[in-house]
């Protein structure tokens, strides 16, 4: 029986849950929705099972839906197709870690990944260490060289609305920074409203006087914590070295478009059904989003392991490039080799420093693409059992990484100019790779042809297999997401569907 007969005959309507045709919803899915349906009260199924049935029956759901250990399909049936095609190849590669050199014979997945839920919330109201005095008014040196018809300019994006809206664009800010994108981005943001304060301040004439903080927006993280600026300017300086701008794609302008596009969804959320989250989540994720692909070589991790580098011996093939953008960014900051010039945690409890740490080494290991499609199940069954519940609002700590990872593949999901910008980025970076297998003798990484990749079917593939099904998912958790990034992603997809057809008329 096929899936769609499955879910006529028990009246499971595939396409309101999280927006999906049956042939994309994966076999935990399927199990999970069908269990749902024998478990409604009053259905057929449900009146002839005893109660013991029941309990054990609900037992077996929970344990699907809190994820465990057991070997799983998450994939979209659609893709486990006998001979995938060259983009669904790259597809499961990427984003499902299946070694595409076993594709060809009976199909073998990943393991679940568990979900670490962060339970351990720590009030922000905290004492911190000492009595230390921050500072109201700082700009970074890079500032002070910049002309004053820049200094305005920048003034206005990297205000706080600015700053907030979907359609950001990360290229401008480069470019009127002199390349320092990153250390201007995660100072507007990060010290928010200090930076932006700073900014108006510097502008004005000589005894005009100064604007009032109260009432500007802004994390204010600077004082919870107790921050320098000067420190926190020359850690996001010594972060943005490291990015490594020659490559295409993975560079500083995407490290600071990821805080962008995270700290533009936290501003989005509805707190109606997602409980805050606490100032020191916030903080650890936006840093995560700083930090998660410093150093990138440009190389992904299937390029790393067959080529058995130093890294992948280092980090024994598992999320070789997440591990070691984490270890690079914390050895800065703790540790026999840190830097007191630029310990930003300096401030923070222990407790809170821990916890910090914890929550950015899972939210960059949740970067790790070969996960995607086991990760995002995960999620959708923290939102099960959210519907399954009586709570009426939902934890945000719980979808934090999933926050990270979406602003981390999000660039489907900007507008089509942005979006087609990125889309030529990264297959330049995916080119680069191709011909260095090519000169060694390797296998070419799918996508990674130049002579083979059409540029508008991988971006069909992408949006349709990767990018539209988790912003659904997203969208459920923060309706924002739903009503603003969505229609965005729908048209972006219609635009390269009509490009593919153009390439192959016959089609």
């Amino acid at each position: 029986m096929s899936i769609s007969t499955n879910c006529d005959v028990l009246g499971i309507n595939t396409k309101t849950d999280f927006g999906m045709k049956p042939e994309s919803v994966s076999e935990w899915e399927e199990g999970i929705l069908i269990i749902n349906s024998i478990l409604l009260p009053g259905s057929p199924a449900y009146e002839a099972l005893s109660s013991v049935q029941r309990d054990g029956l609900y037992k077996v759901q929970q344990t699907l839906l809190d994820g465990g250990k057991q070997e799983s399909k998450h994939v979209p049936i659609e893709l486990n197709n006998e001979i995938p095609s060259l983009y669904e190849k790259f597809i499961l590669c990427e984003y499902a870690g299946i070694n595409k050199t076993e594709l060809s014979a009976k199909k073998k997945f990943t393991k679940v990944v568990n979900v670490h839920r962060f339970v351990h919330r720590l009030s922000t109201t905290v004492s911190v260490k000492g009595n230390r005095k921050f500072e109201k008014f700082y700009v970074p040196p890079e500032w002070t060289v910049l002309t004053h018809d820049i200094k305005i300019k920048l003034a206005e994006i990297l205000s706080w609305e600015s700053l907030s809206k979907w359609s950001f664009n990360i290229f401008e800010v480069n470019k009127l920074t002199n390349g320092n994108v990153l250390l201007f981005l995660g100072w507007a943001i990060m010290a928010s409203p200090y930076a932006q304060y700073a900014m108006q301040t510097s502008l004005l004439e000589e005894g005009t006087p100064a604007p009032s903080l109260d009432g500007m927006k802004g994390y204010r993280f600077i004082e919870t914590f107790k921050i320098s600026q000067k420190k926190f300017c020359r850690f996001l300086g010594s972060i943005e070295k490291d990015y490594n701008n020659e490559n295409a794609y993975h560079n500083s302008i995407h490290g600071a478009d990821v805080v962008q596009s995270v700290h533009s969804i936290f501003t989005m959320m509805n707190h109606e059904s997602i409980s805050d989250i606490s100032d020191l989540e916030e903080f650890s994720i936006l840093l995560a989003a700083v930090i998660h692909d410093v150093k990138h070589p440009g190389r992904n991790n299937t390029f790393q392991i067959n080529n058995k580098t130093k890294m992948a011996m280092m980090y024994n093939d598992t999320s070789v490039l997440e591990n070691m953008h984490v270890s690079t960014a914390f050895s800065r900051i703790m540790g026999e080799d840190k830097d007191d010039n630029i310990d930003i945690l300096k401030g923070m409890q222990p407790a809170q420093t821990a916890l910090c740490r914890k929550i950015c080494i899972d939210a960059v290991l949740h970067t790790d693409m070969t996960k995607h499609f086991s990760y995002l199940d995960q999620v959708k069954g923290i939102w099960h059992k959210h519907n399954q519940g009586s709570a009426t609002q939902m934890n945000g700590s719980d979808i934090l990484s999933f926050v990270l990872h979406m602003a981390d593949i999000s660039n489907a999901s900007k507008p089509l100019e942005t979006a087609m910008k990125w889309a030529d980025l990264c297959l330049e970076e995916f080119f680069a790779q191709g011909d260095e297998e090519e000169s060694k003798g390797l296998t070419v990484s799918p996508l990674c042809s130049r002579s083979e990749t059409n540029k508008a079917e991988s971006q069909v593939g992408f949006i349709k297999y990767v990018i539209q099904p988790s912003y659904k998912v997203l969208g459920k958790f923060i309706s924002k997401v739903d009503k603003e990034v969505n229609p965005i992603i729908e048209s972006n997809l219609l635009f390269w569907e009509n490009e593919m057809k153009k390439n192959n008329p016959e089609n």
